[in-house]
C-alpha cells in the first residue's frame, strides 16, 4: 500500500468524485439510500429534505472532503456540527455513516477501476474529517 500525502490524498479523492459524477451523474439518492440503511434513526431528522436540500448538503460534504480550509476550531465544520446538533437534533455518531455513505457509493460507481491508493484515500480523508468533528463535539 501506498503512503499517500495530505495533498496526495485530496487529489485522489477530487478525481474520483470526477470519475463518479462522468460515469454514475448525481448520486445524492445512493448515497442518501445508503446513509439511511445505515443509519435509520437519520431518517426521521431528514424528513423536512427535498430532494434539492440533500443535494446541496452532498455538495457541501463535497467540499469538506476537497480542502482542509473548514477545518479547526474556528472553521466551518465546527460551525455546522454545531448547528446540526443544537438545532436539527443530529448525533455526532450520524457523521461516520454519513462519510462512509458517501465513499461506498464513490466506490460503487467506480467498479473496478477503484483501487488500494482510493481505499487509502477515501479512508484517510473521512478519518481527518471525522476527527475533526470529534474534537467539537460530544457525542450523543
Amino acid at each position: 500500500m501506498t503512503n499517500l500525502s495530505s495533498e496526495q490524498v485530496i487529489e485522489v479523492v477530487g478525481a474520483s468524485l470526477e470519475t463518479c459524477a462522468e460515469q454514475a451523474g448525481d448520486i445524492t439518492s445512493a448515497v442518501y439510500e445508503h446513509f439511511f440503511t445505515h443509519c435509520p434513526n437519520a431518517i426521521p431528522l431528514m424528513g423536512h429534505s427535498d430532494d434539492g436540500m440533500k443535494g446541496r448538503m452532498l455538495a457541501q460534504v463535497f467540499e469538506l472532503l476537497l480542502t482542509d480550509e473548514h477545518l479547526g476550531d474556528d472553521g466551518y465544520l465546527r460551525w455546522e456540527v454545531d448547528n446540526h446538533v443544537l438545532a436539527y437534533g443530529v448525533e455526532v455518531d450520524m457523521y461516520p455513516g454519513f462519510l462512509q455513505a458517501v465513499a461506498d457509493t464513490v466506490k460503487s460507481s467506480l467498479g473496478d477501476a477503484w483501487s488500494v491508493d482510493h481505499a487509502q484515500a477515501w479512508s484517510t480523508r473521512v478519518a481527518t474529517l471525522l476527527a475533526d468533528i470529534s474534537a467539537h463535539a460530544e457525542p450523543s
